[in-house]
């Protein structure tokens, strides 16, 4: 049974399609890994360079961000965080160099809505979901408790990039 529009919560995360995210990702690492191509569009977005916590495996991401005083801030639902978790050093490319970052996860709930909701108001809350993964259901700005549960929910966090010393 398919729930009504009044039955939706204020805040739910978006699952984009996969396959042409996959597409769309290979383009993206390949702009981003150069100052050149990544001119305009690294601006808002970066490479995050992890390894995965089980696997080994290295990962590179393209993430959107914004700088909020002098950490680069990501807002994800994605399951790559979770090799965040006790593994705080990263690299990251930045308008196309790649550069040393400690990471920081945020995932307490009330922490998280307080960094949603500024995100949200920053935006316009008829533009922020689009821009951040998210779906509003509400015609208005999604209250501190509808945030709240949403990061409980949909399990929303932040993570915090602080270049280290000599990336700059």
């Amino acid at each position: 049974m398919a729930m009504s529009p009044h039955d939706r919560p204020a805040v739910q995360r978006v699952q984009p399609p996969k396959a042409p995210y996959d597409v769309v990702n290979r383009v993206m690492r390949w702009v981003l890994s150069s100052p050149r191509r990544a001119r305009g569009m690294g601006e808002s977005l970066l490479l995050l360079h992890l390894t995965g916590r089980k696997t080994g495996r290295g990962f590179d991401i393209p993430v959107t961000y914004a700088l909020v005083g002098q950490r680069l801030t990501v807002l994800t639902t994605s399951g790559w965080r979770v090799n965040l978790r006790g593994r705080p050093d990263v690299e990251v490319t930045l308008r196309g160099r790649r550069l040393g970052a400690r990471a920081e996860l945020v995932e307490d709930p009330d922490a998280v809505a307080q960094v949603y909701g500024a995100r949200i108001a920053d935006l316009g809350y008829a533009k922020a979901g689009r821009r951040m993964g998210i779906r509003i259901n509400v015609d208005r700005m999604p209250t501190h408790d509808e945030l709240v549960e949403a990061a409980r929910r949909e399990r929303l966090s932040v993570i915090y990039f602080t270049l280290t010393a000599g990336s700059r």
